[in-house]
């Protein structure tokens, strides 16, 4: 009977142990990793918006009262 209280005894701890810890600086090669991940989709986005044309129109500023609400008469406001 004692082989097996010691047997579950060590089962017991081996189901205890934690993971050992990863080796030294593995923190920072995932983190030099990463960076550079972010570095080459921040340069790839830049080209992008550099080689692309802008979609955007000059602002074209009309006078007052064309628009067709204010022009149309006898119609009441919203």
């Amino acid at each position: 009977m004692a082989i097996w209280s010691e047997l579950r005894s060590i089962v017991r701890w081996l189901l205890r142990r934690s993971d050992p810890p990863p080796p030294p600086g593995t923190g920072q090669v995932i983190q030099a990793a990463e960076q550079a991940a972010a570095r080459r989709r921040l340069l790839a986005d830049a080209r992008t918006a550099r080689t692309t044309p802008q979609h955007c129109q000059p602002t074209e500023i009309l006078p007052t009262g064309t628009l067709d609400h204010e022009a149309t008469p006898g119609r009441a406001d919203r």
